[in-house]
C-alpha cells in the first residue's frame, strides 16, 4: 500500500517552510531600519525616502547631478564625487529601507511563482510514475511507443513553457571547470544588459581629454575603412562588457566588411590584435584558456568611440540626457535596445525608410518580434519603391541579429509570436540571420529556405526549436550553421549534407532514427568538402567509437571535431535556470539500444587500421563510453593533431601501454583531462607521451598525478627568453 506521505518530487515543489522563508527576516530587519531611519532622518526629509514603486526608485537611484562646468556629468560607469559633502544618514538608511521593501515584494512574487510551478510539475508526476511501472513490468529492451513519445512530448513542452516563465538567476553554486566552461563571469549579476548614458553624454568635455584624441588618432590611422568600421562596431555594446571573438566575426561577415584572403577566424584575430596592441580594446584573461577569445572596452574608449561613430553617423542610439534609444542612423543601422518594443518606431508604419536599413541588431531588446514587422509585404515604404504590383522584397538588409550576442545565458528573449518569421522571405540579401538564445521558436518557417544569400545561421540555444527546414539546401551560400544545445532537435535533415559551401557546423546529431530517405547521417557529410569544423551529439545506444571514426576518417578538411557520446551527461554544463529540465528532456527522449539495428549511414565493419582526418588539428571527446581508448587515439597515433580534449569518461582508465619511442612524433601542445574519476596517469607519464606539451588543464580526475598545476590544475610551459 502507497505511503500517505509525499514523495521526494512533490517535496521538493512544496511551498517554503518557515525557516526557508525569508519574508519574517525580511520584515524584522525592515523594523530595525525603519526605527534608525525615524532617529537620523530629519522629518523634513521623511516624505522623500518613502518610496515603494520602481518608477520612483529609477528616480531616487540617480545621483545627484554635477553641474557641467564641474567637469563630467555623473554616470553609472564612472561616478564622478559631488563637490558638496552629503549627509551619510540622508544617503545610507533610505537607501537600504528602500531596497528591503523592495526585495520584499520580489519575494511574494517569487513564492507566488514557486506555488505555480509547484501545482503543475505535481500534474505530471502521477502519468510519468504508471509509465514507469508500465516499462518495469517488461524486459529490459523495454521500447518506447508512439503514445509514450506523444505523452512525453507533451510533457515536454509544458516544462519547457513553464521553464520560461522562471526569472534568471545566477548560478552561485557553479564550479570553474566543467566540461565546456568558458571561465564564465559574474556581470550584472544575473540580471539582463541595462544600457544607460555614460561618459560620452558630456561631449565637448570628453573632447578635451587625452585618452579621446588618443582613440581618435587610433582611428585616423587604421590601414583600411573595414577595420574602422569593425572598431566603431564596439559602440554598441555597454562598455565593460566581454564580447565574443565569433559573435564579431559573424556580424563583420554578415555586413560584408572582412576582406577576403584568409580565413575570416584568422582576419578576425589579427584585427582584434591590432586593437589590443593600439590599447583600443583589452583581451578578457582566462587562465583556462590557452588564448583569449574575448574582449572588452575600458569606458573612456567606449565612450570615445560611441562618440566618433555618432559623428559619422554609424550608429544613433545616445543621446544627450536620455537613456538609450532605438533610431535608424542616416547609415541605415538599427540597434534594438531595452524597451525598444514600446516606442512608436516599432511599428512597422512608423519606422522610416525601412527599405534602406541594412542592419538590424539586438542589444538589449528581450521581446524583438515586432522589428519582423517592418519588413513585411504591407509596408508602405515598400510598395512606394516597388510599385504595387511588384513583389515585396527588402535588397539592402544584411544583418538580421535578433538573438543574444552575450555568451552567458542572462539574458531572457522570447518572440512572442513566431509566425512572423513568414516575413523572412522579403529579406532576399540577408548574410546573417541570429536567433540565438531566442525562446519559443518551435520551428523555423520555410521562408528561412528563400535566403539564397544567406552566410550565417545562428540557432544556438534555441531550447524550443524542434527541427530544421527539409529544404535546408536552398541556402545555397550557407557556410557557417550552429544548432548547438538545441536540444529538442532529434534528428537532422536529409539535405543537409547538400550544402556544398558549408564550413563549420555546430551541433549536429547522431540519432536512432531509422528512416534513411528523410535522415542525414554522419557517414554522409563526407560531401562537404569544404566542412573544417564539426561538432556532434551522439543519442544513439548502439553507434561505438569505430563506427563514429569510420564515419569522419575521408573529411578531408575536417580541422576542428567535437563529439559528446549519450546525450546524457551528469557533467555537462547546463543553463543556470532551467538546466535540470532540460538535461530531464534529453534523458527522457533518448532511445536505448535497440537491438542489433543498423550502424549509423550503413558504414561496413572493417578490419582495416582507422586513421584520424588527415588534417585534424584538434578533438574534443565528451563522455567517452568505453573503457579503453582504441590503439589509434594512442598518443602516437595522433598525426598532426594540436589539441586533444577529453572531457568525461567515467570508465576509461587512461593512455593504455606504450613505448618511449614510438611517442616522439605525437605533435599534441594542448591537453584538457577532466571528469575522469578512474583516469590514470603521471606527470613524468604525461611528459613521455606529449613530448612537445606547453598546457594542461586538468580538472576533476584524482588519478592524474604529480602534476605541477596551479591551484585550479593549470599548467603552462614558461617561454624561454
Amino acid at each position: 500500500m502507497a505511503s500517505e506521505e509525499p514523495s521526494n518530487q512533490q517535496t521538493a515543489m512544496l511551498p517554503p517552510r518557515t525557516k526557508d522563508d525569508p519574508t519574517p527576516a525580511i520584515r524584522d530587519i525592515l523594523e530595525i531600519v525603519d526605527n534608525l531611519h525615524k532617529k537620523f532622518v530629519p522629518p523634513s526629509q521623511k516624505e522623500q525616502v518613502l518610496i515603494t514603486s520602481r518608477s520612483d526608485v529609477a528616480h531616487l537611484t540617480n545621483p545627484s547631478q554635477v553641474p557641467e562646468k564641474e567637469g563630467l556629468k555623473k554616470t553609472t560607469s564612472l561616478p564622478v564625487p559631488s563637490l558638496t559633502e552629503q549627509d551619510d544618514t540622508e544617503r545610507y538608511i533610505p537607501k537600504l529601507r528602500r531596497n528591503l521593501r523592495l526585495l520584499k515584494e520580489d519575494v511574494v512574487k517569487l513564492q507566488d511563482l514557486r506555488c505555480e510551478v509547484a501545482d503543475e510539475v505535481g500534474k505530471h508526476i502521477t502519468p510519468l510514475e504508471k509509465l514507469l511501472k508500465k516499462v518495469e513490468k517488461v524486459s529490459s529492451n523495454a521500447v518506447l511507443t508512439k503514445g509514450m513519445k506523444k505523452d512525453l512530448e507533451d510533457i515536454n513542452k509544458k516544462i519547457f513553457n513553464l521553464m520560461c516563465q522562471v526569472p534568471l538567476l545566477p548560478n552561485k553554486r557553479r564550479k570553474p571547470g566543467g566540461l565546456d566552461s568558458e571561465g564564465g563571469d559574474g556581470e550584472n549579476n544575473g540580471k539582463g544588459i541595462e544600457c544607460l548614458p555614460a561618459i560620452h553624454v558630456n561631449e565637448e568635455d570628453l573632447k578635451r581629454l587625452a585618452v579621446f584624441r588618443h582613440v581618435r588618432d587610433k582611428f585616423k590611422n587604421l590601414s583600411s575603412n573595414h577595420k574602422k568600421i569593425c572598431l566603431l562596431s564596439f559602440a554598441v555594446f555597454p562598455e565593460n562588457q566581454e564580447v565574443n571573438r565569433t559573435m564579431l566575426m559573424y556580424w563583420w561577415i554578415g555586413e560584408g566588411i572582412l576582406p577576403d584572403e584568409g580565413k575570416p577566424e584568422d582576419v578576425v584575430e589579427a584585427i582584434l590584435d591590432e586593437f589590443v596592441k593600439a590599447r583600443l580594446i583589452e583581451p578578457v584573461e582566462n587562465k583556462r584558456k590557452v588564448d583569449p577569445n574575448s574582449y572588452k572596452m575600458t569606458p573612456f574608449v567606449h565612450s570615445s568611440v560611441v562618440l566618433i561613430s555618432k559623428e559619422i553617423k554609424l550608429f544613433d542610439i545616445y543621446r544627450k540626457g536620455e537613456k538609450p534609444t532605438m533610431h535608424k542612423s542616416d547609415l541605415n543601422k538599427v540597434c534594438l535596445v531595452e524597451g525598444s518594443s514600446s516606442q512608436p518606431e516599432a511599428k512597422a508604419t512608423k519606422m522610416p525608410d525601412v527599405n534602406l536599413i541594412e542592419t538590424v541588431f539586438n542589444v538589449s531588446e528581450r521581446f524583438p518580434d515586432f522589428a519582423f514587422k517592418w519588413f513585411s509585404e504591407d509596408q508602405p515604404s515598400a510598395k512606394k519603391k516597388f510599385g504595387p504590383m511588384s513583389k515585396t522584397v527588402f535588397k539592402s538588409l544584411k544583418v538580421f541579429y535578433l538573438g543574444r550576442w552575450e555568451r552567458t545565458a542572462k539574458r531572457h528573449i522570447e518572440v512572442e509570436n513566431p509566425e512572423l518569421m513568414r516575413h523572412l522571405k522579403h529579406m532576399t540579401k540577408l548574410r546573417l540571420l541570429s536567433f540565438q538564445g531566442i525562446s519559443r521558436i518551435e520551428r523555423l518557417d520555410d521562408a528561412v529556405c528563400k535566403l539564397r544569400e544567406l552566410i550565417i545561421l545562428d540557432l544556438r540555444a534555441c531550447y524550443n526549436l524542434e527541427k530544421l527546414p527539409e529544404k535546408i539546401d536552398s541556402l545555397k551560400a550557407l557556410t557557417y550553421l550552429d544548432i548547438t544545445d538545441c536540444y529538442m532537435i532529434d534528428r537532422m535533415p536529409k539535405r543537409l549534407s547538400w550544402l556544398n559551401n558549408l564550413v563549420v557546423l555546430k551541433g549536429f546529431v547522431v540519432s536512432d532514427a531509422n528512416d534513411e530517405e528523410k535522415v542525414c547521417t554522419l557517414a554522409e557529410l563526407v560531401h562537404l568538402e569544404k566542412l573544417r569544423k564539426l561538432s556532434i551529439t551522439i543519442n544513439k545506444g548502439d553507434f561505438s567509437v569505430n563506427d563514429l571514426f569510420l564515419a569522419v576518417e575521408e573529411f578531408k578538411s575536417l580541422e576542428k571535431f567535437k563529439v559528446a557520446w549519450g546525450g546524457i551527461n551528469e557533467h555537462k554544463k547546463v543553463e543556470t535556470t532551467g538546466g535540470v529540465v532540460r538535461e530531464l528532456i534529453r534523458t527522457m527522449t533518448w532511445a536505448p539500444p535497440k537491438g542489433q539495428a543498423s550502424q549509423e549511414g550503413k558504414l561496413p565493419k572493417v578490419s582495416k587500421q582507422i586513421q584520424l582526418p588527415k588534417n585534424l588539428k584538434k578533438l574534443d571527446l565528451q563522455c567517452f563510453p568505453d573503457r579503453d581508448l582504441p590503439s589509434w587515439l594512442k598518443p602516437h597515433k595522433l598525426g598532426g593533431l594540436e589539441k586533444l580534449y577529453i572531457k568525461g569518461g567515467t570508465e576509461l582508465t587512461g593512455f593504455g601501454k606504450f613505448e618511449t619511442e614510438e611517442t616522439k612524433e605525437c605533435k599534441v601542445k594542448v591537453l584538457r583531462l577532466k571528469f575522469l574519476p578512474r583516469f590514470k596517469v603521471e606527470w613524468r607519464e604525461l611528459g613521455e607521451l606529449f613530448p612537445k606539451l606547453e598546457f594542461l588543464d586538468k580538472y576533476q580526475s584524482p588519478q592524474v598525478s604529480f602534476c605541477p598545476c596551479d591551484g585550479i590544475g593549470i599548467w603552462r610551459k614558461k617561454t624561454q627568453v
